[in-house]
């Protein structure tokens, strides 16, 4: 009985390592599909009825999601991802002395950097195009 206890407790924590990510994933796709839903459905009801279809009633129905034009900040992303670069590899050299931490840090800043040069030039570039 006991050797079967053992053979079952790395199954479940291979299974709850490997599965928990899955399973968040899908109970977030889950509730954004019944928002939709019910969006859908309150929208649905209102057209039925001939209501006019004012952007105040559409803010008040359950399930609105407002849309952003938000751009990416490759800029900030840049800096963001190098400065974290730059902390593990000052980890790796003064905090653990341990070389893997070290060229792990140097990976993370090289793509800050890049991230970075190239949202520099992608304002540029558009900055030229709206000129």
């Amino acid at each position: 009985m006991e050797s079967l206890i053992d053979s079952i407790v790395p199954i479940f924590g291979i299974v709850g390592v490997f599965g928990m990510p899955v399973f968040i994933v899908l109970i977030v796709l889950y509730f954004n599909n019944k928002k939709q839903a019910q969006f859908h459905a309150s929208l649905q009801k209102l057209i039925d009825s001939g209501q006019t279809l004012s952007p105040e009633l559409l803010r008040s129905l359950p399930g609105y999601k407002e849309e952003t034009n938000e751009e990416k900040n490759d800029v900030r992303g840049g800096i963001i991802l190098a400065g974290i670069g730059i902390g593990v590899v000052l980890l790796g050299l003064f905090g653990l002395d341990n070389q893997v931490v070290w060229a792990s840090g140097l990976l993370v800043a090289s793509i800050g950097t890049a991230l970075l040069g190239y949202g520099v030039y992608a304002t540029k570039k558009n900055l030229a195009n709206e000129a």
